[in-house]
């Protein structure tokens, strides 16, 4: 289980009612949604008066100029959505409202399944309903992350171990279980239990549950509870056989110690991994971090800004620019307003314009003009690795020309009408304007009569070249390599389905058979960016097929076709859930 807060939209932008119909998923009539309710209201549950309530109460509070909806989104395991009901989503909802302080506030909740996990989104009103007041709550990444692993355990679904260096703990532990609990087991104290944990470089301590945490490096980020491990290392386990908890007495030697692995120094760019998520495509920030030991080479090698920004172009063809009252790396294939860039920061701190300043004195930019044949340069390449890919991408490559011409032609064909028709409108209204024989009055009537024709015959102008974008959006429905890969897969292509899986780990087994189409009469089946299918029956029952396993839901015809699925894959039975 996995919480995220989502970046919060500048105050202009919030829309809370926008927000609120997309967690039910109005545009769609409710596809991808499997549930939706509202809390919190004295509307009770009706979604849609729900919002006009808490649009009223936002509207009371006329002092923040800042946000005034809070957007949560909790993630699932695909195998958790055959385990949890719909009062089990509204507890998990009440849970999550209670800790972050929005038990008393208005909320807007909704659970989707149009992706391969299974998630709820909830959207709060930060604006208490009686008191009017703004509520945001304070270091809410720790409070969620401890709940979610509390409610991991409450409703028996999957454990996700969290941060970084916290999975490695947890894997640190995991691999010393069958030494460890065996001392534990045999303890007769508390202090037994200390001096056990102590030998592998842990202290203990309890609060809510027992606690692990490394003698150096110890904080949040490296805390594991001793019931993600196993139950005997519970609090309750412990305490019904030693007593309370007592703190530890005396120290003890280290057998072993655990070394976390450094934490990334570079800074992490949720909007190009999004973007990389998305489209399937290597961003520009990717491309630096990549080839982030090259640049560190060349800085180790330049002596000047000059020497620093020809390499730079001859190795991977970009330059350092200022931006604002910063600096960034820009990609010199292309140039203008639609030029790729990234921070300096984006590769670590020691890249910062300070520090290269320091280094190499005041940012001298590339000299103009210098052409040269770069080693490398960008190109938003697939990422994905499947040596089948290249008859794919050379299809998907055209295809794309294709539409940008087709889109490029639209656009000037559209600007030479629009001129056309404004000049003709124009040359009636100076008619008017200079017409001896008409009074003013008729000359102001007969010009804003004019105008308003003008505009309607625009309106009708813009709506027919949108028709003309739509005809060919529905040509070549896809914008990104992604989007070409999941319609390959859905009619029925083996080589995109295969190439769609390959972007998971190299461990996976990547699934190259083409999707069951005729095992259930009405039947429809879907492909996400990573290859899942996910089947949805008749009845409304749902399978997903991840390459690894089949996850069915509770209903009897789900559970059938599943089993079908299972031998046909995998020659054996799906495990009920």
């Amino acid at each position: 289980m996995i919480s995220t807060k989502q970046p919060s939209p500048k105050p202009q932008n919030d829309n809370y009612a926008r927000l609120a119909n997309y967690i039910a998923d109005a545009s769609h009539e409710g596809q991808k949604c499997l549930m939706a309710w509202s809390a919190g209201c004295m509307a009770g549950d009706d979604f849609q008066l729900g919002i006009s309530e808490v649009l009223a109460t936002q509207a009371c509070n006329t002092r923040t100029k800042k946000e005034k909806t809070y957007h949560l989104i909790v993630s699932f395991r695909p195998e958790d959505e055959a385990k949890l009901s719909g009062e089990d989503f509204k507890e998990i909802e009440q849970r999550f409202a209670k800790v972050l302080g929005f038990e008393e506030h208005q909320r807007h909740c909704g659970v989707h399944n149009n992706t391969a996990n299974p998630h709820m989104h909830v959207a709060y009103n930060m604006i208490h309903p009686e008191k009017k007041i703004r509520h945001a709550p304070y270091y809410d990444y720790w409070k969620r992350d401890e709940l979610c692993r509390k409610l991991e355990k409450e409703y028996g679904v999957s454990i996700d171990p969290g941060r970084k260096q916290r999975k490695e703990l947890h894997c640190y532990l995991t691999d010393r279980k069958v030494k460890i609990l065996p001392a534990v087991k045999a303890a007769q104290s508390w202090e037994h239990v200390h001096a056990t944990m102590a030998l592998y470089g842990l202290q203990v301590s309890c609060k809510d549950d027992v606690q692990f945490t490394p003698f150096e490096g110890a904080g949040r980020d490296c805390r594991v509870a001793g019931a993600e491990i196993n139950s005997l290392l519970s609090k309750i386990a412990l305490e019904e056989r030693l007593g309370a908890f007592e703190p530890k007495q005396k120290f003890y030697q280290t057998m072993e110690v655990f070394e976390p692995s450094p934490l990334d120094k570079s800074k992490k760019n949720d909007k190009a991994e999004t973007m990389e998520a998305y489209t399937g495509q290597e961003s520009f920030d990717g491309y630096l971090k990549r080839h982030k030991g090259i640049i560190d080479a060349v800085r180790d090698s330049a002596r000047s800004w000059k020497d620093f920004q020809n390499i730079l172009q001859d190795e991977l063809n970009v330059t350092i620019k200022e931006r604002g009252r910063g600096a960034v790396f820009a990609d010199l294939t292309v140039r203008g307003k639609n030029q790729p860039h990234a921070k300096l920061s984006s590769l670590g701190r020691e890249y910062s314009r300070s520090k290269l300043e320091a280094e190499f004195g005041k940012l001298i930019p590339l000299e103009q003009g210098r052409k040269v044949t770069p080693k490398r340069e960008y190109s938003s390449k697939p990422l994905h690795r499947d040596p089948e890919r290249v008859r794919l991408l050379q299809e998907y490559k055209a295809s794309i020309a294709k539409r940008k011409a087709m889109f490029e032609q639209q656009k000037s064909e559209r600007e030479v009408e629009m001129q056309k028709l404004r000049l003709q409108w124009q040359v009636r209204i100076k008619k008017y304007r200079v017409d001896g024989v008409l009074t003013w009055k008729e000359k102001r009537y007969l010009i804003s009569v004019a105008k308003a024709e003008q505009l309607r015959h625009e309106e009708q102008l813009k709506k027919k070249y949108a028709e003309k974008r739509s005809k060919i959006k529905e040509e070549i429905p896809y914008g990104n390599w992604n989007e070409f890969l999941r319609q390959k897969a859905e009619s029925g292509n083996n080589v995109a389905l295969a190439v769609l899986q390959s972007s998971k780990n190299k461990d996976q087994a990547v699934f190259k058979e083409r999707p069951v189409e005729k095992l259930l009469e009405g039947m429809t089946y879907s492909v996400d960016n990573k290859g899942n299918i996910t089947y949805k029956l008749t009845e409304g029952g749902v399978v997903l097929d991840n390459g690894k396993d089949i996850v069915a839901s509770k209903d009897d015809e789900a559970q059938k076709f599943a089993q079908k699925l299972r031998g046909r894959r995998f020659g054996r039975m799906v495990r009920n859930q």
